[in-house]
């Protein structure tokens, strides 16, 4: 997965950059070149997702596994990584892995395609697939009845400037906050329009949000965000012109769960 392989090659050194800061930072990756991005922008764009966007209980607690990311579950049961989205536009499913999904095909990767309700094992630790959604799933561990490891949300004191309630991450230029352990970064905006967004973090909660759209939902740090707007600008990289490319999010709230 491109994104991921961005994440993987940029974010993680974000995070690593900004160790003590103590602020935020935008220390900027090589840029591709306006010719390699119109070359992406020209490859078709997939179906939009049929809904629905979550299916299961949505009070449930547990780990939340994001949308091209991976966790690190207890108990030495190794990593679980949330594929692939599915629906029919009434049910859900989801494609889970161990390992961490960085590369397509790791040294015994195995894959389970679940549904809401289900039972699911992993490096010998049991789950319940307690919820579904276009953006993350969660995993309850079987026999505990006082699950606390959902995301706790960052400080609203150093969350980022919101603007009419809306966090712009502009094309190409990370956005980094230390504080709240995490990198969020646009590697590619593509017509219709549509982009992939990628999520850096030190709690576990990686993300690799592929062909996003206006009204989507996103999680990252503990929160929800709806994809509010996305502006294709004349495809040239943000510290170069004024003129590139965005995305606006606009938050909703806690994670919850």
């Amino acid at each position: 997965m491109k994104v991921v392989r961005i994440l993987a090659a940029t974010g993680c050194v974000l995070l690593a950059a900004g160790c003590g800061s103590g602020g935020k930072q935008a220390e900027q990756p090589p840029s591709p070149s306006v010719s390699a991005t119109s070359a992406s922008a020209a490859s078709p764009a997939p179906p939009a997702d049929k809904g629905p966007v979550c299916a299961g209980d949505s009070a449930a607690k547990g780990f939340h596994v994001l949308r091209g990311g991976f966790v690190k579950l207890p108990g030495g049961a190794g990593n679980v990584s949330y594929k692939v989205a599915r629906s029919d536009g009434s049910a859900r499913s989801a494609v889970l892995t161990n390992g961490t999904g960085l590369g397509s095909a790791e040294a015994g990767t195995q894959a389970w395609t679940v549904k809401p309700g289900q039972a699911v094992t992993v490096g010998g630790a049991s789950f319940r697939v307690a919820q579904i959604c276009t953006y993350r799933v969660v995993l309850t561990p079987k026999g505990q009845k006082n699950v606390t490891e959902s995301p706790k949300p960052s400080s609203e004191a150093t969350w980022p400037s919101l603007v009419d309630g809306r966090f712009r991450l502009r094309w190409h230029v990370p956005d980094n906050e230390y504080s709240g352990q995490y990198s969020a970064v646009v590697t590619e905006i593509n017509p219709g329009p549509r982009a992939d967004i990628g999520i850096a973090s030190r709690d576990g909660g990686d993300a690799a949000y592929r062909d996003a759209r206006v009204g989507d939902t996103l999680e990252f740090a503990g929160r929800l965000w709806k994809v509010a707007d996305i502006n294709v600008g004349d495809g040239t990289p943000a510290e170069s012109s004024s003129h590139s490319g965005y995305v606006d999010l606009r938050l909703i709230g806690p994670a919850g769960g």
